[in-house]
């Protein structure tokens, strides 16, 4: 068999393989979907979840700092001075991330990454989901969760990630967790939300990403989805409300928590999901031609 023979057998068998394993990514949209689910019935429709995240929320109020160290502080700091115009920035970065690569398919698959996160938070916070009085009236009531400010960084470095080449995968999803985790500490530090409003962010971004990619793209084109490994798709689907969960037991009911132990565990959570999405996303070949 000639090369170029043997090329145009290879290039069916890589295009088949990008819709193989699809149900992996959707079974772990529909679970972060049922975790994010859980997360809202537990924090804001029980009365003793409204009264713990309060007791969080008038404590950051009142606090004039974290009690975090000083590079947390600062952190803090950076992530409180991003304004609307830096989202758009973002946008733009994963729109060339993709178009770069030549892969335009990469880019407007990135792009509905970013702007599904943050659309699907919003549309939730807004109109879907209430927060009913359950304790006593309190001058911070109204319904919160999801972050939008946690969900729009986060939007832009998943999407980053989806669009850029597999290669610059770990040097972007570090610094795309740092962005998302200081964000998501921030808004709690600040008073703007309660604790599970960030995971409840997270959760949102990890089924939008799961959900793209339980859809049959990259079939044809420069470049070609290979297989999904599904050991990294499941620690993905249990990952990331896991690291949920363990933040709500450290922020609410691990012995001696305090404000810093409940700004820090969101924080962690949300860039543990950032880190969580990239090794679960599919590697990528050059399609034969």
């Amino acid at each position: 068999m000639s090369s170029s023979t043997a090329s145009t057998a290879r290039a069916p068998r890589l295009r088949d393989a990008g819709s193989r394993g699809l149900g992996g990514y959707a079974a772990t949209a529909l679970l972060h979907t049922a975790a994010l689910a859980v997360l809202y019935v537990v924090c804001v429709r029980t009365a003793r979840g409204q009264a713990a995240e309060d007791a969080v929320h008038r404590l950051a109020l009142a606090s004039p700092d974290a009690g975090l160290p000083a590079a947390g502080e600062r952190l803090l700091d950076l992530a409180g001075r991003l304004e609307p115009h830096h989202l758009l920035v973002g946008a733009g970065a994963v729109a060339l991330a993709g178009l770069l690569r030549r892969a335009p398919g990469r880019a407007a698959l990135g792009l509905a990454v970013a702007t599904l996160t943050l659309g699907l938070t919003e549309l939730l916070k807004l109109v879907l989901l209430d927060r009913p009085d359950l304790v006593s009236a309190y001058s911070g009531g109204g319904n919160s969760l999801p972050s939008g400010h946690t969900a729009g960084v986060l939007g832009v470095c998943l999407g980053l990630l989806v669009a850029a080449p597999p290669r610059w995968r770990w040097v972007l999803a570090p610094l795309g967790a740092l962005a998302s985790g200081a964000m998501g500490a921030m808004v709690v530090a600040d008073g703007w939300h309660r604790v599970s409003d960030p995971l409840a962010s997270a959760l949102v971004g990890a089924a939008v990403v799961a959900g793209a990619h339980a859809l049959p793209w990259g079939r044809r084109g420069r470049w070609v989805r290979g297989r999904p490994s599904p050991g990294r798709v499941a620690l993905l689907a249990a990952g990331a409300p896991v690291a949920c969960a363990l933040a709500l037991v450290a922020a609410y009911a691990a012995p001696g928590a305090g404000l810093a132990t409940a700004v820090a565990a969101p924080g962690l959570a949300v860039a543990a999901t950032v880190l969580l999405v990239a090794l679960a996303l599919p590697r990528e070949v050059r399609a034969q031609r």
